[in-house]
């Protein structure tokens, strides 16, 4: 059973309350969250949130990413826009992005020339999430741009979704080479940015904001991230068919007996875990995508459509058909 990560409303939802309010039935959530700062979303119905509101306008992660301030985000934006420097800056958003979203990671790294910021969601399971997406790279680069006045541009952006038919949106806020269908949400910045100071860096008053953010880190943390980890190489390597033990341990680099003792402590088994993987995957192709039953039996690992269906039924008491059917009606 995968825990449940949230997202916190914060300010942004009550900011934005008219464009998310038409949305909310749709995908089972309440007002609440348009009118208090501490509605936690579960992370599934906050991205499905954002994919309802992108039936409104294709471009809605986008264009929302590039108007959020620092209180959208409370105590995290706030320290975000109190650090000293644009490292201090990164290295912030990194270890307390759970603070906000428990949903979500971000990491950076660096070269000669380039700082590579990765955005992505944690669960592999959520197939569309492209609004997601552009609203947290949007929203960095916003806020980027905010701390430095603007002396920052990316020589470019790579998302992990299909090339959508319009770009004006995401050429007019980047202004730079933009590339879709990539391993990760990325933002490539010159190096040289790494070290810029901000307009309104407060060292002060982030020591101040410091302790609060860890308090409510280690509140929200979930610590299952070799748990997590695991998920997701089981999640990439289905299609080729059953993951092995040994493929995931040598991605790890770990040996077979650490893993199986890892995972002992919290209480999993590793074929089960696998066939949680396939099961999710499976349920997430067959309601959200319009993947044929051949193509989703191969997406999650079965040489055969016969195997799938007999597995499928296992699951859901269903065959697929039944339960695509079902599913599609309540949309």
């Amino acid at each position: 059973m995968k825990p449940v990560r949230t997202v916190l409303s914060e300010n942004f939802f009550r900011r934005f309350s008219e464009v998310f309010a038409p949305h909310l039935d749709a995908v089972g959530l309440d007002t609440r969250l348009l009118e208090r700062p501490d509605v936690e979303i579960p992370g599934e119905q906050y991205v499905a949130l954002w994919e309802a509101a992108g039936t409104s306008n294709p471009n809605i992660g986008l264009v929302l990413g590039n108007q959020t301030e620092a209180d959208d985000f409370g105590a995290l934006g706030h320290a975000l826009h109190c650090a000293p420097s644009v490292e201090k800056f990164l290295r912030t958003l990194h270890q307390f992005i759970v603070v906000f979203a428990q949903e979500s990671t971000f990491k950076y790294e660096t070269d000669a020339r380039f700082i590579y910021v990765d955005y992505q969601i944690s669960d592999p399971t959520v197939i569309h999430r492209r609004q997601d997406a552009e609203f947290a790279i949007a929203s960095l680069f916003r806020h980027i741009n905010l701390i430095t006045n603007g002396l920052i541009k990316p020589a470019r952006v790579d998302f992990e979704h299909d090339r959508p038919a319009d770009l004006s949106e995401h050429k007019h806020i980047f202004q730079c080479p933009l590339y879709f269908n990539q391993p990760a949400n990325r933002l490539y910045l010159p190096i040289e940015a790494l070290k810029l100071p901000v307009s309104h860096g407060n060292e002060r008053l982030y020591k101040a904001l410091e302790p609060y953010l860890e308090k409510e880190r280690q509140e929200r943390y979930i610590p299952d991230e070799l748990l997590l980890q695991i998920t997701q190489m089981i999640a990439a390597d289905m299609s080729s068919g059953a993951p092995s033990l040994v493929g995931i341990c040598e991605q790890l680099g770990v040996s077979r007996r650490t893993l199986q003792r890892r995972l002992k402590e919290q209480g999993i088994e590793f074929s089960s875990l696998v066939e949680d993987v396939r099961r999710e995957l499976a349920l997430a192709y067959m309601k959200d995508s319009d993947y044929s039953m051949t193509e989703i039996s191969l997406l999650v690992g079965y040489a055969e459509s016969g195997s799938f269906t007999r597995a499928f039924r296992r699951w859901t008491g269903q065959s697929p058909q039944q339960y695509r059917a079902a599913n599609r009606s309540r949309h």
